[in-house]
Formats: structure tokens, sequence, C-alpha cells
């Protein structure tokens, strides 16, 4: 039997005025998301627990049937081996966000929409600008980049993620613990050291906005995760172009193919965690329906050679934190198209694949911002027992359904048993 999980960041949403009341993913057009749901089950789960921060970290490890306490080191450390970076004793790995902020207030997250080579260059002007031994900071990609510090301990730091912060002034939410006096130096310096950069005035002069601030959150160090081979007994690999996911993968030893390419079996050490990750070969970002095609592919490799594969999607959940109804309406169009009508024809000619379909988390449009509501999820295939009704996928025939499940880590159970 093999087990194919796909998880759609910010598929969930509420009913919204300029859809006629109906949500995202209702007014979406999803011809095989809905032949799935009415052929196989349907309902909810809390991805999030109730009062928790509704943080994409938390939801991953629930999904996978990890409790999120234990391993919620920050995901700074994650992206950290995304990017083939692993921390020495005693460094510790931050989101370096590049943002806009207006009036004091946090304006936009992406600081716009950056390219790879603008953000690279503002990072390493701050690099310049902050000569200490003890910090390194990383180019990695657009808004997101990585400062990893050395020789500070930040446990007890308690910060919040650039998500939860729209139209929020930052000074009331600077970091707040050990540490607090050197992140708050750099968030305090960075502004100049942004405002006078050729890239922001370029982009000024475009009518477009500057990264004129940075944020820096989800702090983590070197923690032990256990490997998914060991703790499941079967061997996985996750396709996706999130350095959140690929890192998690990485902690977790399912092999991290680069979309676009083949998966074939990774290698981890023995305990099977630490993946080995390939990051000279990945590529720039595409648009999104050449993505897609990408993650398509290397998904149908992955099924040929491992029991267990992930396959990811970010795009409903970008344009939820952008505010861009239409934009996320027309995503999920998009995945329903070129990934799941081809994927679903590869499964109905194997008949030993089952397949999950989760949004990691519910993600608005209306507030920009995570939810820790209850998501629905989508299952099909040998074993599993359909709704009554052919119900389409949608939040609220989710909420009308016979199963809510409460811990999210028990979803799992039900993808690799069939229960």
């Amino acid at each position: 039997m093999r087990h194919l999980l796909v998880m759609i960041d910010g598929l969930a949403d509420t009913p919204l005025a300029e859809l006629g009341g109906k949500t995202p993913l209702e007014h979406a057009t999803t011809p095989v998301l809905d032949k799935l749901s009415a052929a196989g089950e349907i309902g909810t789960v809390r991805t999030i627990r109730k009062g928790e921060e509704a943080e994409t970290l938390s939801a991953l490890f629930t999904v996978l049937g990890y409790p999120p306490g234990p391993y919620r080191t920050g995901r700074g450390y994650y992206e950290a081996l995304a990017t083939g970076q692993v921390l020495a004793e005693g460094e510790w790995a931050f989101r370096l966000q590049l943002v806009n902020v207006q009036n004091g207030k946090l304006a936009d997250s992406r600081a716009g929409g950056l390219s790879d080579i603008e953000g690279s260059q503002l990072v390493m002007a701050l690099s310049k600008h902050f000569n200490l031994p003890r910090l390194r900071f990383v180019p990695v990609a657009g808004h997101n980049h990585l400062l990893i510090i050395d020789g500070i301990d930040f446990h007890g730091l308690r910060d919040v993620s650039a998500i939860n912060l729209i139209n929020q002034p930052l000074a009331e939410q600077m970091p707040q613990g050990p540490g607090q006096e050197l992140l708050s130096k750099i968030i305090d310096e960075a502004p100049a050291v942004l405002a006078k950069h050729e890239v922001n005035r370029a982009r000024v002069a475009k009518g477009k906005l500057a990264a004129n601030a940075v944020w820096i959150w989800g702090g983590g160090t070197t923690i032990e995760v256990p490997g998914f081979h060991k703790t499941f007994g079967i061997k996985g690999a996750m396709v996706s172009y999130s350095n959140l996911f690929r890192g998690v993968g990485v902690a977790t030893g399912l092999a991290v193919p680069n979309p676009g390419g083949t998966a074939t079996t990774g290698l981890s050490d023995p305990s099977g965690r630490m993946v080995k990750v390939d990051i000279e070969t990945l590529k720039k970002r595409d648009h999104e329906t050449d993505e897609i095609n990408k993650l398509r592919v290397t998904t149908e490799s992955a099924l040929q050679n491992f029991e267990f594969v992930l396959a990811h999607f970010s795009y409903p959940d970008d344009h939820s934190h952008q505010g861009d109804v239409l934009g996320k309406v027309k995503a999920i169009g998009l995945i329903d198209k070129h990934f799941f009508k081809p994927v679903l024809k590869v499964l109905e000619t194997q008949k030993d694949t089952r397949l999950l379909v989760i949004s990691t988390l519910m993600s608005r449009v209306e507030t920009r911002m995570h939810d820790e509501r209850a998501v629905p999820y989508l299952m099909w295939g040998p074993g599993i027992e359909p709704n009554a009704g052919k119900l389409t996928f949608t939040e609220s025939n989710a909420e009308t359904a016979r199963k809510h499940i409460e811990d999210g880590t028990r979803l799992i159970d039900n993808l690799l048993h069939g229960i």
C-alpha cells in the first residue's frame, strides 16, 4: 500500500462578501477534488490546538503524527537545515524577514514581493553593516532569509511571527527575553541601511513597496526529531518548494527531492534522521502553473519509490497573506487542474494508493492571517468508506460530515491504516 498526503497551505477560509458569501474553495473550479470527495470521506480536523498560535510548523508536525510541543524549537532551525546549514553547538537560527512598515505598523510581511536577487542584495548589505563574528546573515529567497547567531542562549525568548502582525505596531511586539538586546539592535538599525540601498530606491521609483525594515522571529537550535521511518515503519519523501517543509523533511529523514527532479531513495544517518538535501540544483521559482507541474512530476516519481509521499503547496496561503481573493481562487483551481487531474489518473491505474488532502491550516484573506479553527480534510482510496450523500469538498460540507478529529496527530493513522 502506498500513501499520498497532499497538504495545501491556506486552502480553508471563511465566507467572503466579494465571492457572494462563498469561501475561495467553494468558489473555485475543483471538479477533481469534488469527484474524490464524492467517492471518499471528508470531515474536519484540528491541526492547531484550541487557544494555540496558528503556526505552520505546529500544523505540519501535527499532520505528520508528531506532537508539536517537543519539536517546536523554532522554524529558523528547520529552514536552516533546508539550506544545508547544520548548526554548531550554541548556534541559533532565526527567520530574518524583509518587510514593509508604514507609520510604525507592519503593512506587508512580504515587502511587496521581492525577487531572490533583490532579497539577497539587501541581506548582504545588512551583513556588511552588522559586521560581528557571532552573526551570519544567510540569503535564501525573496523576503525570507536566515540570521544565525552564536554564543547566546535564547531559551525563553518570546517572539511573534510576522504573519500575525499585519497592521500592528511593531514596537509593541519586539522580542522579549534572553538575547533581546541584540535582536532589537538589528531590527532598529536595519531601516537606515535598507533605506539607502539601490534595490529599494529602484523599487520606490517603479511604484513598488520598499523592503524598509526587518523582522526577526522563529529562533531555533538543534533538536533531535525521531525519524519517520523508525516511527512508522515506512520510507517516505517530501516534495515541496517551502524551506520549512523541506527542513522538517531533512530532520525526520524523509527524502527531499527538488521539484521537477526524480525522487530516489534518500541517504540518512543510521537513526533515520537528518537526510541529506541537494541545495545546488534547486532553481529559482517559476510561475504557479509551472511549479505545480514540477511538483506533480516529482510526486509521481516518488510514488514509484516510496510508500509515503507528502506533496505540499503554498499558493492559497501566499494569496491569503496578500489579501488577494481572486488570486487564491485561481490558485486552488490550478492545483485541481494541473496536479489532481493527472495524479488521479495515475492513482486509478495503480489502485493501491490511499490519498489524504488537507488544508495545513486556515488562512483568511479577510485578515491576511492564520486562524486556529478546524480545517477540512478529504480521504480517498482502498479501505476508505465514502460519506453518504456524495458531498463536494468544501468547508461547510466537511463540517456537516460524520467525522471530526480533535487530535490532529491521529489523522495520519487513518491514512496509513484506513480507519
